[in-house]
């Protein structure tokens, strides 16, 4: 059975399954399929189009029945792609900043001198305060994603970005300090 609008909104504020289960039908393959046009990556764009329907569920008690779901949806998924590209644009400028720390940590010097600037930067990640310590070990030694991290950890994801972004600044002091 297919709502209108004005009975779709007032269905999903009353939470009812029948049109949350209509909404993810028709819409859920079309923003996919859009989000697969804006960012070209099947991850990003299941993502994104999983967040629009979380974002979709956060504020139903505030949606206008006046304004197309449709719209709604797809204006979403527009501005959580831009988000992510912007996210991704800022980690990847940090991610430069570390390799470019750890290139100039190390750069010019024999094996012995190597391996012990290594040891003093491992000296130093623990010297970092417990959470800090935690993201960014799961982020720069294990490999996590910030999203893998935030779900393991239960932080947001920005949260996860701000103790890596904690980390950078505080191991580039700390290096600072020590002439390396």
């Amino acid at each position: 059975m297919k709502r209108h609008n004005k009975q779709l909104y007032k269905d999903l504020q009353e939470n009812d399954p029948l049109a949350w289960r209509q909404i993810i039908n028709l819409y859920s393959d079309r923003l996919y399929a859009y989000a697969m046009s804006l960012s070209s990556d099947h991850d990003v764009a299941s993502d994104i189009v999983q967040q629009v329907f979380i974002s979709l569920f956060e504020s139903k008690d505030r949606l206008d029945p006046q304004y197309s779901l449709k719209s709604f949806l797809y204006r979403s998924t527009y501005n959580l792609f831009v988000d992510n590209y912007r996210k991704k644009k800022s980690m990847s400028i940090l991610h430069e900043q570390y390799y470019h720390m750890l290139e100039q940590f190390v750069t010019n010097t024999d094996e012995e001198d190597f391996l012990k600037k290594v040891n003093i930067l491992n000296d130093l990640i623990e010297t970092l305060p417990l959470k800090t310590k935690e993201v960014f070990t799961l982020s720069k030694h294990n490999g996590l994603t910030n999203l893998e991290i935030s779900e393991i950890l239960d932080i947001s994801v920005k949260t996860v970005e701000g103790h890596i972004t904690r980390a950078f600044k505080l191991l580039r002091k700390m290096a600072n300090s020590l002439n390396y």
